[in-house]
């Protein structure tokens, strides 16, 4: 069954373009920080429009990412990238261990159950150098309410700052830093403006325009502006793969 075709193929909005490439710089940088005294390639799951690939590269660090979706996964090999085929999880296969540091950006919710989602963790986690970081994101189901259901049918796994920590140090992560971003914006300094668009968003109007005209600019607006979860989750320096787990 295909996957996301529909992100893949829809069309892109400049405005949106540009306030995902700051949120991509700004993550990439959180998360490359914290394992500065970690060597190793950066591992993506769901590399999506290529942004943090592309700061990769830009940093000269080796990347390999892991996608889904067939015209995703060529866009980046067309790029230029290492990418591996497959959902997760489990990992796919042609991975190593050592890695130092995992982005996993707009996944965790897609997630059939918390069962997969600390699958998918823990996994990670034994791929990771020990030192090695895990950065997610997500929409914050607290703070999204039905939106978080409504904007993708494919989200299934809801996650709040509480159950996203707890499972990461269930996993063996000990919590570097966590935040929340809305649009360009990062830090709970960032609320007033998830607030001023649920002011601002009229789903009466959006029904009255429908998805199909001026690009579902209303609703893809609206969400860009809804408080994402940002959590930097670090592998102890002094923690052991356990047997049998790691992947490739």
């Amino acid at each position: 069954m295909a996957i996301y075709d529909d992100y893949a193929r829809r069309s892109r909005i400049g405005a949106g373009v540009s306030i995902k490439r700051r949120q991509a710089a700004t993550i990439f940088a959180r998360g490359i920080n914290s394992t500065m005294n970690t060597s190793g390639e950066v591992l993506e799951i769901g590399p999506g429009d290529g942004y943090i690939a592309a700061l990769t590269k830009c940093a000269e660090l080796p990347y390999t990412a892991i996608e889904g979706n067939d015209t995703v996964a060529a866009n980046l090999r067309n790029s230029g990238f290492n990418v591996l085929s497959g959902y997760v999880p489990p990992l796919p296969f042609g991975l190593h261990s050592g890695y130092r540091c995992c982005f996993m950006l707009h996944v965790l919710e897609h997630m059939k159950s918390a069962s997969d989602a600390g699958q998918v963790i823990s996994e990670i986690f034994n791929l990771l150098a020990p030192g090695g970081a895990i950065v997610i994101a997500c929409p914050d189901y607290s703070r999204w309410g039905h939106y978080f259901y409504d904007c993708d049918y494919t989200h299934t796994y809801p996650v709040t700052r509480r159950r996203l920590n707890q499972m990461l140090v269930d996993q063996g992560f000990e919590i570097v830093q966590h935040t929340i971003y809305c649009g360009p914006m990062f830090g709970y300094i960032s609320l007033p403006i998830s607030w001023l668009a649920k002011v601002l968003y009229w789903p009466s109007l959006d029904d009255l325009i429908g998805p199909d005209r001026l690009k579902d600019v209303l609703n893809r607006g609206f969400l860009t502006f809804l408080p994402n979860l940002l959590t930097v989750a670090r592998r102890p320096s002094n923690s052991r793969t356990v047997i049998g787990e790691d992947v490739g």
